[in-house]
């Protein structure tokens, strides 16, 4: 089985350069292009099932990539955003964001997630996606955000280990594994 993940398109945090977690926002109009762009990038591509976080910026980019295959959007809040807690919609370039992007630093976040304990979720997601969908579909794609493509990563490549570098993500990169 094939598993693409996408990150969704760009929303007016990515723009302003704020960190938006759990925030609801919608994507602004160059990420409903970026996610048109995607979508033409993708029509010849086979897929059997999309799978898309319940946050609007991912459902929207989904149903745009979805456009020209017209397949089941199942949405699961597993692959739902990070909980960045206090550091929602503050500016991404803060000091505090070079530090809870690590995994090996695992920095806590008050009311929210720690590095760690998202990777576990994302990791536990993943596993039960493969077992459900493993013998029953050739390709999946999942729509979500940038925490959950760098904990994906993870998963299938291995955690890292100090020193470690930290990977940033474009809206709309798609990247693909294969179980």
């Amino acid at each position: 089985m094939r598993i693409l993940i996408v990150r969704h398109g760009k929303t007016n945090y990515n723009k302003e350069k704020r960190a938006a977690g759990l925030t609801d926002i919608e994507l602004n109009e160059e990420g409903i292009e970026q996610a048109k762009e995607l979508r033409d990038k993708l029509k010849n591509e086979k897929f059997d099932l999309i799978i898309s976080s319940p946050l609007k910026r991912a459902k929207k980019t989904a149903e745009i990539i979805n456009e020209c295959h017209n397949k089941e959007i199942i949405v699961k809040a597993g692959a739902t955003e990070r909980n960045l807690g206090i550091y929602e919609g503050q500016p991404n370039e803060l000091e505090i964001f070079n530090e809870i992007r690590y995994y090996t630093k695992n920095v806590p976040v008050k009311d929210g997630e720690d590095c760690k304990t998202y990777t576990k979720k994302v990791f536990n997601f993943l596993e039960e996606i493969i077992n459900e969908y493993k013998d029953k579909v050739d390709t999946l794609l999942i729509v979500s955000h940038g925490f959950f493509l760098r904990s994906a990563g993870w998963y299938f490549k291995g955690v890292p280990t100090e020193p470690e570098i930290v990977e940033r993500f474009k809206n709309c990169q798609v990247d693909e594994y294969k179980v």
